[in-house]
């Protein structure tokens, strides 16, 4: 069972911006670790091959036509979820997509400092009414995507997540976009990620070689597969090829449709 715990004035349900002083910490932490990690021209023939399977793979994976909503997410925090959600999203652009990356891990957001960028205006100030939509989507550097950020913090996200007003939100943005990337919370941390699963095509499932339990990876497949979320397949991240010496790359495995969630509990053999 997962207890959830929220703050006690919840009639106050508009998004409050983060201290600056914290965000500047936070961003330079980040542009000196996972930062490094975002494609670009630099990255390895051998990182960009295995986003390109990747994309390949999802794109096999939702036949239907019209804009595609794909989310990622993890079992619990700190499993690589927004670093590989922001690089699938180049990838998919890069291919001349017009895509929208979109931060829906409300209580801990995560892209903006990935990408440099302030969290408000976002998608917490569109939904409480205090911005338009028009204002809260941002261009970025990459040719083809476009943001909604996470936007300021909010007392209980969960109920705006289950909203018509969410709903709605995502139907006007998918006539704008191919493919839309939401990134959201950790399974097993809170209910958001199989709220959000109803708007969704399907989840890429991100584990971290090394550190992700199994019990939790089957507790959380579990709760998915409650709601009826479709899983499109489980992405492997920061493999390590040599045993005796963990790598400080990224590396990618990706099994996908529906043979991966018939054979869950086989790949979750494979997780610490």
């Amino acid at each position: 069972m997962i207890k959830l715990k929220f703050a006690k004035k919840a009639q106050d349900n508009k998004p409050k911006p983060a201290k600056k002083k914290d965000d500047k910490s936070q961003i330079s932490v980040m542009r000196t670790q996972e930062q490094e990690n975002i494609l670009n021209e630099n990255s390895s023939f051998t990182t960009r091959e295995a986003y390109n399977a990747l994309r390949t793979n999802i794109i096999f994976s939702i036949p239907q036509d019209g804009c595609k909503v794909i989310g990622f997410t993890s079992a619990e925090s700190g499993e690589g979820k927004s670093i590989n959600i922001l690089n699938m999203s180049i990838s998919f652009a890069e291919s001349g997509a017009r895509v929208l990356l979109v931060d829906c891990d409300l209580r801990k957001p995560k892209l903006g400092l990935l990408l440099g960028m302030k969290a408000a205006p976002g998608i917490a100030n569109v939904l409480v009414g205090v911005q338009p939509i028009s204002k809260a989507i941002r261009r970025t550097k990459y040719e083809n995507l476009s943001v909604l950020l996470s936007g300021g913090v909010l007392v209980n996200p969960t109920e705006l997540l289950n909203s018509e007003k969410y709903m709605k939100l995502l139907q006007d943005l998918s006539a704008m976009y191919d493919y839309i990337f939401v990134d959201t919370p950790p399974v097993n941390v809170v209910a958001d990620a199989s709220i959000i699963s109803k708007y969704l095509a399907g989840y890429v499932f991100v584990v971290r070689q090394g550190s992700s339990e199994r019990d939790s990876v089957a507790n959380a497949l579990g709760q998915l597969k409650f709601v009826n979320a479709k899983v499109l397949g489980f992405l492997l991240n920061d493999v390590t090829h040599n045993r005796s010496k963990r790598s400080n790359k990224y590396g990618y495995y990706y099994e996908y449709s529906a043979q991966a969630e018939k054979e869950a509990s086989d790949s979750a053999g494979g997780i610490k």
